[in-house]
């Protein structure tokens, strides 16, 4: 290994609720643990760390401590979801105040999307990525290492000279790269087996809170999406401006079925999600997907896909043989009226095509969830109308278990926030300040000395 060690950090977001602080965005990016191979198969000795999880076992635990004690050169933090926007600069700038020899990046769908805004604002943020960034971290730890310029690193935007610039060059991964990266290591991921049972919220004053069975976890099929749902920042032309990804990359059925039989051994999970359906016009890469996992699970593992468009016979019969009895297809018809599916949502359908698919999933006995969606713009009887629409399928197909209805997100990057004026959206984060400061939280975030205080508070308490 080279005497440069490197880490990979995911920050959840904090907030104080009825005198508890509290964790969201608790599931890290699944790029972490192929950013860390990488690295590792390049001679870096590298780990994943989870702050919610270290703060949970340790309020003690400070991030900068460990740095100091593990001679940190390079950590990377991932920005995915804008909900982190507060905790990541916080503790970032906490963290280089403390070690400031320490390199630090950012990286994920947020940070490239304002990554030249936050380089302006924030001086303790070295480097960003903007896109994808497995090949590019490599050059740039290796740049470091070996004291070299970091002109030619692909995707870097950084300080050259007191001016901010994004090199030359691009990178996005192809099909050949995702078959090489691992989505999946356990040992790379500090207490792992704690992160593998997280809740969507973490209540740092409760004990026994990372109980959740290791059951579910979601595969990495692949990158990209011809789709263009207005709400989505992952979308066709959100990826193609955050990144420069215009096209879908696959992974392999059989790096696919290798790293399901790994968690399968190693942890006992059973129940996977493929939360992955670029493009509904050739499912080709499905239906062989799910005839190999059915020739290596023999149906006895649980399955569930998220469907973006419509499933067909084809893909609904393969998918049936995958898995048991317990596995869902998800649906998001977003809503009931076919006029407002057709402008917010790619890969349109009609109401009676949808009614048609129900009709065949109950004729296969296969269980299927709904999702409705409540449109920012809209009049809210609208919105009203497709949560009932979702009920009333509920009740009337048996292996419907349910119909979900949430308010849609604004997030960075999506169609409806390029374009407000065609969707009648009014007073959303335009930059990311405003993101920055609707999230707000603790002072310092994951290096607050509240948690130190709790802890010692706690500690008096046990010995009264």
């Amino acid at each position: 290994m080279k005497d440069f060690n490197c880490l990979l950090v995911h920050t959840p977001r904090l907030k104080k609720e009825n005198g508890s602080i509290i964790s969201l965005i608790n599931y890290s990016a699944m790029g972490l643990f192929s950013l860390a191979g990488e690295l590792v198969n390049d001679g870096f000795d590298t780990k994943i760390l989870h702050l919610g999880v270290e703060k949970y076992l340790d309020k003690d635990f400070l991030l900068s401590d460990y740095i100091k004690k593990h001679s940190i050169k390079y950590a990377a933090f991932t920005l995915q979801w804008c909900q982190q926007a507060y905790d990541v600069i916080e503790t970032t700038r906490a963290i280089k105040e403390k070690c400031p020899d320490v390199y630090i990046t950012l990286g994920g769908y947020t940070a490239s999307f304002f990554a030249k805004e936050i380089l302006e604002k924030f001086s303790h943020i070295d480097g960003i990525f903007k896109g994808e960034s497995e090949v590019p971290t490599v050059k740039l730890a290796n740049a470091l290492y070996n004291k070299k310029s970091l002109d030619g690193i692909p995707n870097l935007y950084w300080r050259k000279n007191g001016k901010i610039i994004l090199n030359d060059g691009l990178y996005v991964a192809a099909n050949e790269d995702l078959n090489r990266f691992e989505f999946f290591n356990s040992e790379r991921m500090l207490h792992y087996d704690e992160y593998s049972r997280i809740s969507y919220e973490l209540d740092f004053e409760k004990e026994n809170q990372l109980v959740t069975p290791s059951t579910s976890l979601n595969i990495c099929l692949g990158r990209g999406c011809m789709g263009n749902c207005v709400h989505c920042g992952g979308s066709h032309s959100a990826s193609k401006l955050v990144s420069g990804r215009d096209f879908v990359s696959y992974r392999s059925a059989e790096k696919v079925i290798s790293e399901m039989k790994l968690m399968q051994d190693k942890f006992g999970i059973n129940v996977f999600r493929f939360g992955f359906d670029p493009n509904n016009r050739d499912r080709s890469y499905f239906i062989d997907l799910f005839k190999k996992v059915k020739k290596e699970f023999s149906g006895k593992i649980t399955i569930m896909y998220d469907l973006e468009g419509l499933p067909d016979k084809k893909v609904i019969d393969a998918f049936k043989e995958c898995g048991n009895t317990d596995s869902i297809l998800s649906i998001t018809p977003i809503s009931y009226s076919e006029d407002l599916r057709r402008k917010y949502k790619s890969f349109f359908f009609t109401n009676k095509q949808l009614e048609e698919v129900l009709e065949y999933l109950e004729l296969q006995k296969i269980l299927s969830e709904l999702y409705f969606l409540g449109i920012l713009g809209i009049k809210e009887s609208e919105n009203t109308k497709s949560k009932e629409y979702g009920e009333s399928l509920a009740q009337r197909f048996n292996y419907v278990t349910a119909s979900y209805y949430y308010d849609m997100e604004i997030v960075p990057a999506s169609h409806w926030t390029l374009h407000p004026q065609k969707y009648n959206l009014k007073n959303f984060n335009t930059t990311f300040m405003e993101y920055y400061e609707e999230n707000r939280g603790l002072k310092n975030s994951f290096e607050s000395m509240d948690f130190c205080i709790r802890a010692e508070i706690d500690s008096v308490a046990k010995h009264q």
